[in-house]
């Protein structure tokens, strides 16, 4: 009897032996496949040093190796010390399981900025309002007026063809196709959506008195005009544009925001260069009548891009589009920026005060596009566009902000756009966490006085400009200058 108890405990403990070294094989599976997971994740975003990646491949080889030899393999491990192991083993697989996920965002993240080649613009098909055409197929075999000077207007007029078979009318200018409607020389007129903002800022009644009953994208491609360097080591200048779009990223729209960061790797230090979105210029490849720098943005980013060279006679290496609003969402992931006003005044739910104050997303983009306060209107403006970038980027370099990491790439996700490659931005990363140093960061302004002058885009109608001021474009370039030949601090 006591032989049989004996056999039966023995099977009994060896049954329970099976399981539980079933338990430890798949457990030491998971680990080896998160880790895997982790160090190919690691491998394709590129920030580690190879030494620092080969340290982190053979610290989990070892790990696994040790839990999987005591788990497994091991007859004379201890109850204490395959406890030990089992918990190792679900933190390096939970630790593996947190640092792929960050990775993978991260990768994900950089990927979606890089990898647009294309511009979108959305155009709207409008009648007036007390006409008879309520529907796009209404316009077959009527006239449409368009804007002769798109630079995209054959790909537009073929794209409306697909939908109806109209007759087709060109102006030179916005304000003749606008009058053409209006004495109904057109049934409708096609027009880039960004321009019924030029219309609203012209003080026409050209959008109440008209109604919208047809929209469609025209998608193009985006030349890559990019002059790389190795950012990591030499001087660069990057252009970035604050587009004021309320769709997709990749959408052509008024630039209101138009800052140069010179950066210097070697130096650490970085110079904003803000440039008045009325400052009157040359648009890139025009002739003529000039225009301001905003409406650059409805022909492209390379357009804004362009004309921003030929005004300070620089080499501009690399660009960024940003979605000022959407990007003001960071400001919340971070906590909020400090600022320093040197005026009060109140804008909805906003009281900026003079001096050092916090803001949250929705001040922080009262206090960026506010110019009615100021006497020097929109040349404020662009100060305090820089101040919060400024205190945006010392932000998010600052190590402290790391644990908030997945938490800023969301609220990111969407608001850039960046002719950087994704190899370059993974490079800078490494560079930047390899150094840990904060950047010293500079701001200027070019400057101008208020006039009112016919604009390339809006035809012989007088708009506000912004006549620019010589000084303070021969002090910029001074500056880009000084930054781009720097060696040390």
């Amino acid at each position: 009897m006591t032989k049989n108890r004996e056999a039966k405990e023995k099977k009994e403990q060896h049954k329970s032996s099976s399981k539980l070294r079933i338990i430890y094989i798949i457990l030491i599976i998971i680990q080896a496949f998160m880790s895997g997971l982790l160090l190919h994740s690691l491998n394709r975003l590129n920030l580690l040093q190879t030494w620092q990646f080969w340290l982190v491949t053979l610290t989990l080889i070892g790990l696994l190796l040790l839990n999987g030899y005591k788990l497994i393999v091991s007859s004379k491990a201890s109850r204490a010390t395959r406890i030990i192991c089992v918990v190792l083993s679900i933190i390096v697989t939970t630790g593996s399981l947190l640092g792929f996920k960050y990775a993978r965002q991260t990768i994900t993240f950089v990927e979606s900025m890089t990898g647009t080649h294309y511009e979108t613009q959305i155009y709207q098909v409008r009648v007036l309002k007390n006409g008879n055409y309520k529907e796009i197929s209404q316009l077959s075999r009527q006239h449409i007026g368009f804007i002769s000077t798109n630079p995209n207007l054959e790909n537009t007029k073929n794209t409306l063809k697909n939908t109806v078979n109209y007759k087709e009318k060109d102006y030179e200018e916005i304000g003749s196709m606008v009058a053409a409607i209006y004495d109904f020389n057109v049934a409708a007129v096609v027009i880039n959506q960004s321009y019924l903002d030029f219309l609203q800022e012209a003080d026409t009644t050209f959008i109440e008195d008209t109604q919208k009953i047809f929209e469609f994208e025209v998608r193009t491609d985006a030349p890559d005009e990019r002059q790389s360097v190795n950012i990591t080591a030499e001087p660069f200048i990057l252009y970035i544009s604050g587009s004021d779009s309320r769709g997709n990223i990749s959408e052509t729209a008024r630039s209101d925001v138009n800052i140069l960061a010179v950066i210097n790797p070697r130096t650490f230090k970085m110079l904003l260069v803000s440039i008045p979105r009325d400052y009157y210029v040359q648009l890139h490849g025009t002739s003529g009548v000039k225009d301001k720098l905003t409406h650059a943005g409805v022909y492209g980013i390379n357009m804004s891009k362009n004309t921003v060279q030929d005004l300070l006679n620089i080499k501009i290496n690399y660009t960024a589009k940003v979605g000022f609003t959407t990007l003001l969402n960071v400001v919340d992931a971070v906590d909020g920026v400090d600022i320093v006003s040197d005026s009060s005044f109140k804008r909805g739910n906003c009281n900026i005060k003079e001096g050092t104050q916090h803001l949250n997303s929705e001040c922080a983009l009262v206090y960026a596009r506010e110019r009615y306060s100021y006497s020097s209107g929109d040349r404020h403006r662009g100060q305090n566009q820089q101040q919060i970038i400024t205190a945006l980027v010392q932000k998010i370099s600052d190590p402290h902000y790391l644990v908030r990491y997945s938490k800023i790439l969301e609220a990111a996700q969407g608001s850039f756009e960046t002719s950087l490659t994704y190899d370059e931005i993974t490079s800078f990363a490494r560079y930047q966490l390899g150094e840990l140093r904060s950047w010293k960061i500079e701001s200027i302004s070019l400057d101008g006085r208020g006039d009112m002058q016919p604009t390339y885009s809006m035809g012989s109608r007088l708009l506000y400009v912004m006549q620019p001021d010589p000084a303070t474009i021969k002090n910029a370039q001074e500056k880009i200058s000084s930054y781009l030949t720097a060696t040390k601090e």
